[in-house]
C-alpha cells in the first residue's frame, strides 16, 4: 500500500520512509557535531548526509595529505593541502544539498566551546588520540550531551557510547598511566617537551567504515533514547576483532569519583548574551561579582602564564595558556636568554579583583577561553555559577561557517 503512495523516482527519502523506526522529522531537526574528519569521520559524515540529518557540524584541526586518500571517501587529489573540515563540508553539500553543513578548523581545547556543545543533540568523536578524547569527554559531560566514540587499528575496531550524567564516561576507565599521558600531566622540566607529537596508526577503509556505521546507527538511537532503552550501546562498548572475525559487547565501568563527572545544574548556569570571548577578563569578573558579591573570582579550566622575569631583570608579559607556550616565545628580548623551566614563570588559574592589571585587561580568548565557552565563577562562601559567553552564539553555531554550495560560504 505504501509503495503506491511513495514516489521512488523523485523522492530521495522514499526508502527511508519505509523504515518503521526512522523518524524523518526528528532526523531533519537534529544537530549532530562530528569531531574529526579523517578516516572514521569521512564515513560518519557520509552516513549522516545520506540519512538527511538536518544540521551537521564538522570540527577538525588538520589539512588533507595525499596519504589520506586511501581511506577517505570525501577527499580527492585536488584537495591536497586544504582543511579537512571545509573539504568534507563541500562534499556533503554535493552528496545531499538539503542538509545544513557547518565547519570549523581548530583545536578541541582551545576552539570548541561548551556552549556550542550544549546546542547539539549528539556528538560523534572520530579522533585519533587519548588527549583529544579526554577533552571532548569533559566538554560533553559538562554540557550534558551524549557522545559516541570510536577507535580503530588495521583490522580491529571499537565503539563506545557515553551518556551523562548517570552513565560511565571515557575517563572512568583511566589508569595512572592514562593520566600521565594527558595534558593534565605537564612535564615539570623543559617546556619544549610539550611539543612531542603522537604517532599515527595505520588503518584501512574497511574498519573505518565498519565502526562509523555503528556510530551513526547508535546516534540515531540517541535521538530517541526512550524508544531504545535497553537496546542501544549506551554505557557499553562494541568491540570487533577483525583478525578472527569476532564481535563482543561489554559493559563499561563507572567510577563514582571520576573527575570528569562535573554536573552543570540548570540553576547554576547564566547565559550572558552581552558577553563574548573577545571581552576583557575584567568585564566577566564584574558580571560574576554582580551576581555573587565583591569577593567572587573567575576559576579558569587551565593555568595561565602571566609573565616571566628573566635573571637579567627584564619582565616578559605572556598572558597565554601554559599549554600554548614554547621556549622561543619566552626568550628574553634583552639578553636573549631562553626560558627552560616552568618554575621561571608566574602562573595562575584564578582571576580576582587584585590580579595584575594586564591579566584583568587581557581578552578571555587570549587566556584560553573559547568562543561560546563557559567560565566558572566562585564566591568566598562556596557558591558557584557557570557563566556562558552567549554573546558568541550568533546563529547557535558560534565560529562555525555554514557551507552553502560549492565554492561559497555564508
Amino acid at each position: 500500500m505504501i509503495d503506491t503512495i511513495l514516489d521512488h523516482q523523485n523522492d530521495r527519502d522514499a526508502t527511508l520512509k519505509l523504515i518503521s523506526w526512522f523518524d524523518i522529522a526528528r532526523v531533519r531537526a537534529a544537530k549532530i557535531l562530528v569531531v574529526g574528519a579523517g578516516a572514521i569521520g569521512n564515513e560518519v559524515l557520509k552516513n549522516l548526509a545520506l540519512l538527511g540529518v538536518g544540521n551537521i557540524y564538522i570540527f577538525d584541526r588538520d589539512t588533507i595529505e595525499m596519504a589520506n586518500l586511501s581511506r577517505s571517501v570525501l577527499f580527492r587529489a585536488k584537495d591536497n593541502g586544504k582543511p579537512k573540515a571545509l573539504t568534507a563540508a563541500a562534499a556533503l553539500k554535493e552528496l545531499n544539498p538539503s542538509v545544513n553543513v557547518y565547519w570549523r578548523q581548530g583545536e578541541i581545547e582551545a576552539d570548541l566551546g561548551e556552549g556550542l556543545i550544549r546546542q547539539m543533540d549528539v556528538v560523534i568523536g572520530a579522533l585519533d588520540s587519548v588527549n583529544a578524547r579526554f577533552w571532548l569527554n569533559r566538554l560533553c559531560w559538562k554540557a550534558g550531551r551524549p557522545w559516541v566514540d570510536a577507535a580503530i587499528g588495521d583490522l580491529n575496531g571499537e565503539v563506545s557510547v557515553f551518556v551523562p550524567p548517570d552513565g560511565p564516561c571515557y575517563e572512568c576507565d583511566f589508569t595512572e598511566l592514562h593520566y600521565r599521558q594527558t595534558p593534565l600531566a605537564r612535564p615539570c622540566g623543559l617546556l619544549a617537551a610539550q611539543a612531542l607529537g603522537e604517532g599515527k596508526v595505520p588503518t584501512t577503509p574497511m574498519i573505518a567504515s565498519l565502526v562509523a556505521a555503528v556510530q551513526v546507527q547508535e546516534c540515531m538511537k540517541l535521538l530517541d533514547p526512550g524508544a531504545w532503552a535497553g537496546r542501544s550501546l549506551a554505557g557499553r562498548k562494541f568491540y570487533f576483532n577483525g583478525r578472527v572475525g569476532y564481535v563482543e559487547i561489554m559493559g563499561l565501568p563507572r567510577r563514582g569519583n571520576c573527575p570528569a563527572h562535573v554536573v552543570r545544574h540548570a540553576d547554576q548556569r547564566r547565559a550572558l548574551t552581552g558577553m563574548s570571548a573577545g571581552h576583557p577578563a575584567a568585564a566577566l569578573l564584574a558580571e560574576a561579582q554582580a551576581m555573587l558579591g565583591p569577593d567572587a573570582f573567575l576559576y579558569l579550566g587551565s593555568e595561565i602564564a602571566i609573565d616571566r622575569v628573566c635573571p637579567c631583570g627584564n619582565r616578559i608579559s605572556v598572558l597565554r595558556p601554559v599549554r600554548a607556550l614554547d621556549v622561543e616565545a619566552l626568550t628574553c628580548s634583552d639578553c636573549q636568554r631562553p626560558c627552560h623551566w616552568e618554575s621561571d614563570i608566574r602562573m595562575t588559574h584564578e582571576i580576582h579583583s587584585g590580579s595584575a592589571p594586564d591579566l584583568l585587561g587581557a581578552r578571555l580568548w587570549d587566556l584560553g577561553v573559547p568562543w561560546f565557552g563557559v567560565v566558572e565563577a566562585r564566591a568566598g562562601g562556596g557558591e558557584v555559577l557557570y557563566l556562558e559567553l552567549t554573546g558568541d552564539a550568533g546563529s547557535a553555531v558560534a565560529e562555525f561557517v555554514e557551507f552553502k554550495e560549492a565554492g561559497t560560504v555564508a
